[in-house]
């Protein structure tokens, strides 16, 4: 082989050429726009606006006023109730209503319709168990023994029988 001289890079540049369009960057945009809006674009002005927003709000002085006055009201509201609470436990009508209550609990479990009442209560509850043990059972899978186990085991795998053997 003779040894022929390789073309520098410079050469090989010269002898191809490469049509290159320059564009503007300016209207690479303009078409971009003309397109139609850039949905993901707003996405994200949007997302950006909402997130300043709640940013806005929880960081201002009405927000932090409005939670004052709402945590006060709460501890006054609370404190009347359990002020009303203490009086009544402590006032004759709360006496009256204990023993009015006592007598009728007693009326009730020694009566014939407060027994009833029981039993029926504790069938109706034994009835809604079991149907909820029902209901339960068929979304529990069956539980399987070893031996099951084993059989489902053989089951999927081919019968190979050995053929005799020519020695």
């Amino acid at each position: 082989m003779s040894e022929e001289q390789t073309p520098d890079i410079e050469e090989i540049k010269e002898r191809i050429e490469i049509p290159v369009e320059e564009e503007n960057i300016e209207d690479l945009k303009a078409d971009e726009k003309s397109k139609g809006p850039d949905v993901v674009e707003e996405f994200k002005k949007l997302g950006r606006q909402f997130a300043e927003t709640i940013e806005t709000a929880w960081n201002s002085e009405e927000r932090v006023r409005v939670e004052t006055e709402i945590r006060e009201g709460v501890h006054s509201f609370a404190d009347e109730v359990d002020k009303v609470i203490r009086e009544a436990k402590s006032g004759p009508a709360a006496d009256k209503v204990m023993g009015d209550a006592a007598e009728a609990k007693a009326r009730v479990e020694n009566s014939d319709l407060g027994l009833k009442t029981r039993d029926g209560i504790v069938l109706g509850l034994t009835w809604l168990s079991e149907e909820f043990g029902k209901l339960a059972d068929q979304f529990t899978p069956e539980e399987k023994s070893p031996e099951d186990f084993a059989a489902d085991a053989f089951e999927d795998e081919p019968v190979v029988e050995k053929a005799p053997d020519s020695e």
